[in-house]
C-alpha cells in the first residue's frame, strides 16, 4: 500500500498547474537601485540632525548604531525596507553637496543672496571658476 500511496503522490504533483512549478523554480526579482524621495531623504536627515541635537558626537562619519538606528526608523515610517549602507550612501552624498557648498561660498567674491536661497558670484568671478572647473575635469 506504501508504494501505491507513493505512486499517487507523484501523479498528482505532475498533474499541478505547470506556473507553480514555474513560480518555484524563477529565481528571485532584484529591484533596482533605490530611489530616494524629498519625504524619506528629509526625514534621514531631520532623524541625523535630531541625533547630533542630543550629543551624538562624529568623527567625520556616523556611528554605525546611529546609522543603523535611522534605517530602522525609516523602515517604520516608510514601510520601505532600508539597509544601513543605503542611509551611509545618502549621507555621503549630502556630505559631498554641502562641501561643495562650503567651497563655493569660501570663494572670493561669493555672496548669498537670500531672495533666492543662492550662492551669487560676481560675472568675471563666475567665468574664471568655470573655467577652471572645466580644466581641471
Amino acid at each position: 500500500m506504501a508504494a501505491a500511496e507513493l505512486i499517487a503522490e507523484v501523479l498528482r504533483a505532475e498533474a499541478a498547474p505547470a506556473t507553480d512549478v514555474v513560480a518555484a523554480a524563477a529565481p528571485a526579482v532584484v529591484a533596482g537601485p533605490m530611489r530616494w524621495n524629498n519625504n524619506t531623504s528629509g526625514f534621514v536627515l531631520r532623524r541625523m540632525a535630531q541625533l547630533l541635537s542630543d550629543g551624538t558626537r562624529p568623527n567625520k562619519v556616523f556611528k554605525d548604531k546611529d546609522v543603523n538606528h535611522v534605517a530602522k526608523c525609516l523602515k517604520d515610517y516608510s514601510g520601505d525596507a532600508m539597509s544601513p549602507t543605503q542611509v551611509y550612501n545618502h549621507l555621503r552624498k549630502w556630505r559631498q553637496k554641502l562641501s561643495r557648498i562650503y567651497k563655493l561660498k569660501d570663494l572670493s567674491g561669493a555672496l548669498w543672496d537670500s531672495d533666492v536661497n543662492a550662492i551669487m558670484l560676481d560675472g568675471e568671478h563666475y567665468l574664471g571658476h568655470c573655467k577652471v572647473e572645466h580644466l581641471s575635469c
